[in-house]
Order: C-alpha cells, then structure tokens, then sequence
C-alpha cells in the first residue's frame, strides 16, 4: 500500500509539473505575441495617421481624385484590419508565413503610392506660369495647370480652385498645361459667352421632381440633374427657355424661319406658352434620345397635322416636306462650306499664284462653253452656284408632289380626303423617312 500511495503521489506530482511548466511556456509565448502585436498596432497607427494626414492635406489641396482616395481608403483598412488583435492562437503553427509577406507587401504597395503622387506632384510643379495669379487664393505664380477664363477679362484659376465652382458655371475654362511666354498672354476675353443663362432665375431641383421625372421619362436621377445643369446655363427667364435662345441653339438655322423650326418648337412647348419649361425640356429630350419608335411616330404625327384636326392632309405633307427640304438643304451646305474651307487651307496655291500660270498655251478668246456646244453652263459650274437653287426648287417641289402621291397611294387614302394616325403607323413602319423631320436637327439642347 505504501508503493502505491507513493506511486500515486509520484504520478500526481509530475502531472502537475507538466502542467505548470506547459502553463508557463503558454503565457511566455502569450506575452511575447501580445508585445508583438502591440508593435505591429503601433507601427499601422502611425503609419494610418500618416497616410491620414497626407490625405487631409491632398483633400484640401483638391488634387486627389476620387479612385486615389478610395484606393488609399481600402489600404487603410486592410491594414487597419491585418492589426487587429484577435483571440491568441493555441499554436505557434497557426502564424505562417503567409501573413508576414502579405503585410510587408501591402506596406511597400503603400510606399510605392506615396512615392509616385510625389513623383506626380513634382511633374506638375515643374510648369510655372510667371506672372499669373490665382483670382481665388491669390497663388502667384500658378504651378501645374493653369485654367484661364474665357469670358472674362484677365481671369485665371490654379488646378486647386478649379473643381471648387468658385467662378460662373455659365463661362468657359481654357486649360492651359504649357506655360504662355507671360508678355503674350491674352487680357481681354478670347469669345463672347456661349451661355446665355441667367443661374439667380432657376430654382434647385427637389427629390420629389426628381422622382417624379424618373417616373415620367427614361433617364435617371444623374442625367436629371444634368440636365438641369444645362437648363440653367441656357435659361433667361423664370419661365424658361425662351424661343429666342431656342433659335440660337440651332445656331445658323435659328435665323431661318421654317416650318420644322415651328413644330419642333410646339414639340417641346406642350403648355404653349412660348417658352420651354425644365420638366417640358426633359420629357422631350427623354422621346428624342430614348423614346421607342412608337412613341416618335406619334409625335411626327402631330408635327405633320398643322390643322390640329387629328389627321394629315396632303397640303401638310406638302408644306412640312418642302420645310424639310431646306433644312437639309441648309445642313449641307454647310457641310460642304466646312470642307471647302478645310482644302483651301491645305491647299498649295504655288507662292500665291493662279491656277492658269500652270499652263503656258494662252486661251482662245473665242473658245468657250457657250461657243463649243451652244448651251448654257449648268448653273452648279463656278460662277452660277447662285443659280442653282431655283433650279433645285423646282426640282423639289415635283419630287415632294410625287412623294406626297405615293403615300396616298400606299395608305389607299383620296389625295383629298385625310391621314389618319392608325394610317400614318402602319406607313411609318413601312417607309421610315416620314419620321426623318423628327430627327433631323437632333436634341437641339
């Protein structure tokens, strides 16, 4: 009985020695993981508040952009995360490798950042404009790039001021990356403004007529308040826009008066008030940029029925083809005008001279096209453009007298009775060009 007892108190003494020297092995190792963790939480504070505090200064300074900011965000809390202290592993195996290099490479990633917005920033600084001033914070001379405004007289903004709306939204910005020698720097405005609006005349949008627009139209509540940024540029009144901006929205073809002009006018202007309201602007742009082509025969339709009879007689026809006519007309012209322009200043006169010192033979005198074929020149060659446009007229208006034939005969409809709208769908399907006055000019705004 002894031999056991002390056995026993043998066996019970070295368990306990066990478990006291595992015990304090365990909170050996414990407390040096704890010290380390605490150093690494310290280390990612401090370098948290640094990058912190770069931020702050960046924010104020205006030059990060958002996907900088956000990507020094999610670094934040990445590491923010990787130094949380958790609950003490069981195990010294459970700490890998893994999670050493992943940490040291999320702090070169970071270095690296640093690194290159001080590279960026040095770049920037490294264009003076001498003898320019910030009109905002009075910065001289103006580093990086250099906003000039165009509708001012000697008006300029530094790259920090520019995002701050601290000038008129109505004038144009000139950005400006390369320095102008500072003696031939312009003064005076460049161009008067394209802008007519007046921003004291329109009211902020609400949340309830953005979601009553959304609900109206196809655009979201980003293109609504874009719009209503465009609105407010070109907005005069407190009505709204008035028809004399409209005509100078169409630039040369707002100083024709034309038939297409009108309906397209009366399109957007439902109330009839001579002026076009914001909620008439976007609904319109709504039908005219996204609208299906149901909806834009509808609306061809009513553009076509100027008696307000609910049906199209051939005398409308006639009268909105010829106006569509001149508006392609006009639009072509001014195409060809433009390439015209653009050869003759690519053009190679050979030092200033004419053309005829190409050849060395003189011209007959008695030579020409009138004496060689006995025929007038057709009014299109040089010197007879002038007369074209009567002989184009005529040509138009018997083309728009057999188009206008046609569709009655494909709608087997009696040039004198009417079109109806069930008859201008099913044609509108098969011939889409009776929708085209719709779309020829097109947004307008």
């Amino acid at each position: 009985m002894n031999h056991i007892g002390t056995w026993t108190t043998f066996c019970v003494g070295a368990t306990v020695g066990v478990v006291v020297l595992v015990s304090a092995s365990q909170v050996r190792w414990y407390l040096t993981e704890r010290r380390r963790r605490q150093a690494t939480l310290q280390e990612a504070h401090r370098l948290t508040d640094s990058i912190q505090a770069l931020v702050e200064t960046e924010r104020r300074n205006n030059t990060l952009n958002d996907s900088f900011l956000q990507m020094t965000t999610d670094l934040e809390m990445q590491h923010t995360l990787s130094a949380t202290p958790a609950r003490p592993p069981l195990h010294m195996d459970d700490l890998t490798e893994t999670e050493d290099n992943q940490r040291m490479e999320d702090n070169q990633s970071l270095l690296n950042l640093l690194f290159n917005i001080a590279e960026s920033q040095a770049k920037k600084e490294g264009y003076v404009h001498r003898g320019i001033t910030c009109n905002n914070c009075s910065t001289s001379p103006i580093c990086g790039v250099r906003y000039k405004c165009a509708n001012c007289i000697d008006f300029d903004l530094c790259e920090r001021c520019e995002p701050r709306d601290c000038h008129n939204r109505n004038h144009l910005l000139v950005k400006i990356r390369i320095p102008v020698p500072p003696l031939a720097n312009p003064r005076n405005p460049l161009f008067k403004p394209v802008y007519p609006g007046k921003e004291e005349t329109v009211r902020s949008l609400t949340w309830d007529q953005i979601a009553k627009l959304k609900s109206q139209t196809y655009f979201d509540q980003f293109e609504i308040e874009a719009l209503h940024e465009q609105y407010k540029s070109l907005c005069t009144s407190k009505r709204g826009i008035s028809r004399e901006v409209y005509d100078m929205c169409l630039g040369p073809l707002g100083q024709e008066k034309n038939l297409v002009l009108d309906r397209l006018f009366k399109f957007y202007d439902k109330n009839e008030d001579a002026h076009i309201d914001f909620d008439e602007m976007v609904k319109g742009l709504s039908v005219l940029v996204k609208g299906n082509h149901r909806e834009k025969v509808e609306y061809a339709f009513n553009g076509y029925d100027l008696d307000g009879v609910g049906a199209i007689s051939r005398d409308n026809l006639c009268k909105m083809f010829k106006s569509y006519f001149y508006i392609t007309i006009e639009l072509v012209r001014d195409v060809v005008k433009a390439c015209e322009e653009e050869m003759m200043s690519n053009f190679d006169d050979s030092q200033g001279k004419p053309v005829s010192s190409l050849f060395s033979a003189p011209i007959p005198a008695d030579t020409g096209a009138v004496a060689a074929t006995g025929k007038i020149p057709f009014p299109g060659n040089p010197g007879g453009r002038e007369g074209m446009w009567p002989v184009m007229e005529a040509m138009s208006q018997d083309a728009i007298d057999e188009m206008v034939d046609n569709i009655f005969k494909m709608a087997n409809v009696d040039p004198s009775d009417r079109i109806s709208l069930e008859d201008f769908e099913r044609l509108a399907v098969v011939d889409n060009s009776l929708i085209a006055w719709f779309d020829a000019l097109g947004t307008v705004f």
